[in-house]
């Protein structure tokens, strides 16, 4: 059995990174033009951004941008395969992630669970059992995610509420990890959200100490994850409200996944400053 789950934790762990460098080996049709002869240099004319280019960028969000730990918010663009390829592979693999992981790692470190073994605990050996841990954890349930997404035709992207009252707002987040969007736009259960919490909570079951690698632990890590996501959907939610001060702050790969319902919003309430 435990052969079988490392196995499994490998696959789960290198494929997607294989595509990844796959997809950045893959020679592009400018690559194989060869160069043209070398002409009088000019100043550099201003192209504007044609229809096609907006478009494939406001797939992902509003801005452009991909943001480095929340899903982007839906457009009226659906995502094809290769548009949700490159979501996976921004929220995958980029600094900011990494370094929350090792901040979590340290948490954990501070406060260990009580009956974990000492090399689990105390040293550089355990911070790195723990950051290897929460790095395993944090990368298949992201791979699962995305896997399960081009397999069962969902949306990653979250839906924000139409309603502007609080409760209605929350109750919203909490209830798309459990039904999100197809890829069609309609109401569908999250089956990436549950494959993607259980491949978290499962894979520790390979490697963690005796006592935390049973059925039972790996359940509640299950639950974990799919709380995580609920907090995750919340912070999608209420972007608006936080948004700007990230804006404000300019912080490197760190980017509101709802520049456009901050955009009306600001108009909005330039609007209503006006009149009055």
């Amino acid at each position: 059995m435990r052969a079988i789950i490392r196995c499994v934790l490998v696959a789960v762990l290198w494929l997607p990174l294989s595509l990844l460098m796959i997809a950045q080996q893959s020679p592009t049709p400018a690559q194989n033009k060869l160069p043209d002869a070398p002409k009088p240099q000019k100043a550099p004319a201003q192209k504007a951004p044609t229809q096609e280019s907006s478009t494939q960028e406001s797939k992902i969000s509003a801005s452009g941008k991909l943001p480095a730990f929340l899903a982007p918010q839906i457009t009226e663009h659906p995502l094809n395969p290769g548009d949700k390829f490159r979501l996976y592979a921004h929220q995958a693999v980029n600094p900011v992630g990494f370094l929350a992981t090792a901040f979590g790692a340290g948490l954990t470190m501070a406060s260990p669970p009580d009956h974990y073994p000492r090399e689990w605990k105390d040293g550089g050996g355990a911070y790195g059992r723990l950051y290897g841990d929460a790095v395993a954890r944090r990368e298949s349930e992201q791979a699962v995610i995305f896997l399960s997404t081009l397999a069962f035709r969902e949306d990653p992207r979250y839906a924000p509420s139409a309603s502007h009252n609080m409760l209605v707002r929350i109750a919203h987040a909490v209830a798309f990890v459990i039904v999100d969007r197809s890829d069609s736009g309609h109401a569908r259960p999250a089956l990436s959200n549950y494959f993607g919490a259980a491949a978290s909570g499962f894979i520790g079951t390979a490697y963690l100490p005796g006592g935390y690698n049973d059925l039972a632990h790996a359940g509640q890590r299950t639950a974990n994850t799919l709380g995580g996501f609920a907090l995750s959907n919340m912070a999608n939610e209420f972007c608006p409200e936080w948004g700007p001060i990230m804006n404000r702050m300019h912080l490197p790969f760190v980017h509101p996944p709802c520049a456009e319902r901050i955009r009306d919003q600001h108009l909005n309430t330039g609007t209503v400053l006006r009149k009055k």
